[in-house]
């Protein structure tokens, strides 16, 4: 068992954390309005830090998530640049164009949502994170979002539009490598 302020290991029915001292009775009684560790699920209790059940790191700062109007800015910048880029590479070498214009597209995307901010976010001000507070998410997660921002556009754009109606603000595209684009 781990304790869910410090993340120190515990025997089971300790009542106290060797590590902080934090009085564990006290800390399991307390309710919280239905939050659950983004990692594993468990149910988390008011003040924790580390989850009690998986040992993952619960992110302290309250992340306010970008509106759909400066993810959309930030796209349209994001696009035009690797538009931009696919057209000169494409014109100097045409026989081959199809194939770096895809190549420009994974690279670009992967690279920058890898690091957390493409150049487009960055002008808008906005990052991104996993939904376990990460930041940057690293470039597997990032060509995951990139696969996902595919998907997204396949169904009549319906994954992009889904930022509109989500709770987190999240399209099918943030689902699916599990990040959130906050507020910088």
């Amino acid at each position: 068992m781990l304790c869910p302020r410090c993340g120190a290991e515990m025997k089971e029915g300790d009542r106290f954390c060797s590590s902080c001292g934090a009085v564990i009775e006290h800390i399991e009684k307390v309710e919280v309005g239905k939050k659950f560790c983004p990692k594993c699920g468990a149910e988390l209790v008011e003040s924790v830090t580390v989850c009690s059940s998986c040992g993952a790191r619960i992110s302290e700062i309250s992340m306010e998530k970008a509106s759909a109007g400066a993810r959309f800015g930030a796209y349209i910048l994001d696009s035009i640049i690797v538009g931009v880029m696919g057209f000169i590479l494409g014109f100097v070498l045409e026989p081959i164009a199809s194939f770096l214009g895809l190549l420009i597209s994974v690279g670009y995307y992967t690279y920058f949502f890898g690091n957390g901010q493409t150049l487009g976010m960055k002008a808008a001000k906005i990052k991104l994170c996993g939904t376990d507070g990460t930041y940057p998410i690293g470039y597997a997660k990032g060509f995951l979002r990139w696969i996902g921002m595919i998907i997204s556009g396949l169904v009549i754009g319906l994954g992009y539009l889904w930022i509109l109606i989500d709770e987190n603000k999240q399209g099918w595209h943030d689902k699916i490598a599990g990040t959130y684009v906050v507020v910088e």
